[in-house]
């Protein structure tokens, strides 16, 4: 029944007809037109005008979106719109509770829409985060004080601490809860499209978002509660009878609602939703559709998707996992356009002394059918002043779409590349030929090492340094940059594992989603328990390099043993790599 009832949600959404729900939006907008339009002695006669205002304009960017759908340019104007239009129209229903239904439809458009943001960068999300902390925390406290309002109103021996609790609650009521509230939704969602938390991936995030549209919804009756409530007390015989009530109970429901979403916050509970389920990055089939030779022993693929339909779009850095047709799985980053969801490109170093992926990629032909996972980017750009990239060999290709969107931006950046031969060195002449000012080739055979050291003390502070290439070049920088640039960050992507030393314990791990608590041996992994009980938890290297098994940490203190995770990150703990890493204590909990 609940299978049924999704495929048939599918098949009537947003993403399904587009055109049909933003038709609809624009019918909704003129019915709240008719029913906000300012007429002689009505409440809140300004916020009306606003809202016949914000509706008229809501008719016409909606039959815009229809007409122009599904063209990207449209899409995309039809999320960002109602997006925004989410917490005006939380403002237009305080005169009115119509708007609430405009509410609930914008949402469910965004939600159908099925919207792709980009990451927040880590410095970002602590601001969001910060913002949202401090607006929430004001909100749980102008909660707490309109409640004893609504209590001195109610139960007040006198006219004028009565009136006057009224009154002030009126007051707070438009002047600072309407942009709490409306500040604090936002950054809430803010927050979670712009991190891998969601907005209906996991339970209580969506349950957090839905008691955020509910409050709205109840406080715009509140809210004529209220005004009722401030001009019956200007009697000085009256009282707030059976309307005071009414409003102690539904404020003092805010407040409870407010520490419930405090606590879902804190606790996580309950697990993914069947969206976050359905998220699982499957595989995808791709032919290769060229085949060309850019360095010795180097060859660069264009893959295709078979079919129509486009590929996942990814940002610089990004690598993805080639199926072989033997079954070898094999992590290369994507190396073309980020623009271009057509079709990838990934360049192969053939080592005939590695464990037989790059052999076997080597002899793909044009024409040849293979499969890949969606990308995934441990690797991004990072926000800095200035950068620069140390390369050595084929850990060229993570910077390739880098560059240009750098040089684009107008941030400075420069590029030393390291190989054992300028034969041996792909994409050399184009990148020299391109950026001559900002490329450097050192070539082993002709060139000596170059003073890392040097180079980084040219850079201003808080610059960004990236290495991608052999574990003894990654050695190099990583000892240079205490002494080059300390004030800068370094980001490092490894083309094998290294070894971290640690004492290995045994410790339980608590699947939360799966209602389980697994027990993990000294001598056993972390991943191997948890496949015990879900064998679907992804997983590709099984190193710690690929990042593929990344798993959120609820509770506990993870012991950091991957090489996916940048220096500057190794004390989170949010999140593991259950593959090589382990718990700290006797205990983690997992949202797995």
């Amino acid at each position: 029944m609940t299978k049924s009832l999704f495929h048939d949600w599918r098949k009537m959404s947003p993403r399904a007809r587009p055109r049909g729900w933003q038709l609809g939006f624009a019918a909704f907008s003129v019915v709240a037109i008719l029913v906000l339009f300012p007429g002689e002695n009505t409440l809140l006669p300004t916020i009306r005008t606003m809202g016949v205002i914000g509706y008229a304009v809501a008719a016409a960017l909606s039959l815009g979106c229809a007409v122009g759908l599904p063209k990207p340019g449209a899409r995309r104007l039809a999320i960002g719109f109602h997006l925004a239009f989410v917490p005006l129209q939380f403002l237009f229903a305080f005169p009115n509770p119509v708007p609430n239904f405009g509410i609930a439809l914008s949402v469910a458009i965004v939600v159908g829409l099925q919207p792709r943001f980009p990451r927040l960068s880590l410095r970002v999300r602590k601001i969001w985060l910060i913002l949202h902390i401090g607006f929430s925390v004001g909100w749980l406290g102008l909660s707490l004080g309109m409640l004893t309002l609504a209590l001195v109103g109610l139960l007040a021996d006198t006219h004028a601490v009565r009136h006057g609790a009224y009154e002030i609650f009126h007051v707070f009521d438009l002047v600072i809860v309407i942009p709490s509230v409306v500040l604090t939704i936002v950054t809430g969602l803010v927050l979670s499209l712009g991190t891998p938390w969601g907005l209906v991936k996991h339970r209580w995030v969506l349950t957090k978002f839905l008691i955020s549209l509910s409050i709205p919804a109840a406080a715009a009756v509140e809210s004529r509660w209220v005004s009722e409530l401030v001009a019956r007390t200007e009697d000085p015989a009256a009282t707030a009878g059976s309307l005071g009530v009414a409003l102690v109970v539904t404020v003092g429901c805010f407040a409870i609602s407010l520490w419930t979403a405090t606590i879902l916050s804190v606790s996580k509970p309950w697990g993914r939703t069947r969206w976050g389920r359905d998220d699982s990055d499957p595989s995808l089939p791709v032919i290769v559709t060229h085949r060309r030779r850019v360095a010795e022993d180097t060859v660069e693929l264009t893959l295709a998707s078979v079919g129509a339909h486009r590929l996942p779009p990814w940002t610089p850095g990004a690598h993805v996992d080639l199926i072989m047709p033997s079954g070898l799985i094999r992590q290369y980053s994507l190396c073309g356009d980020p623009a271009d969801t057509h079709e990838y490109r990934l360049a192969v170093l053939r080592e005939d002394s590695g464990r037989g992926g790059s052999v076997e990629a080597h002899a793909l032909t044009r024409g040849a059918e293979v499969r890949i996972r969606r990308p995934r980017n441990n690797f991004p750009i990072a926000e800095a002043p200035a950068y620069l990239f140390v390369a050595g060999g084929i850990g060229i290709t993570p910077f390739l779409p880098m560059l240009p969107r750098l040089t684009v931006a107008g941030v400075p950046w420069r590029l030393v590349y390291r190989g054992r031969s300028l034969a041996r060195m792909a994409y050399a002449g184009p990148l020299a030929a391109t950026y001559p000012d900002q490329v450097s080739l050192y070539p082993a055979d002709t060139c000596p090492r170059p003073d890392l050291t040097a180079l980084m003390r040219t850079l201003p502070d808080r610059s960004a340094v990236y290495c991608c290439g052999p574990t003894r070049l990654i050695e190099a920088v990583t000892e240079a940059m205490p002494i080059g640039c300390p004030q800068g960050t370094l980001h490092v992507e490894r083309f094998a594992s290294t070894a971290r030393a640690g004492e290995n314990h045994a410790f339980e791990a608590e699947l939360r989603r799966s209602g389980r608590t697994v027990s993990v041996p000294a001598d056993g992994t972390l991943l191997a328990a948890i496949h015990e009980v879900d064998p679907a938890v992804p997983a590709s290297c099984v190193d710690g390099v690929c990042g593929s098994c990344l798993t959120p940490v609820l509770a506990g203190v993870p012991d950091h043993r991957d090489d996916v995770l940048q220096p500057h990150e190794r004390d989170r703990t949010d999140v593991i790599y259950p593959c090589v890493s382990r718990a700290r204590g006797g205990k983690i909990v997992l949202d797995v």
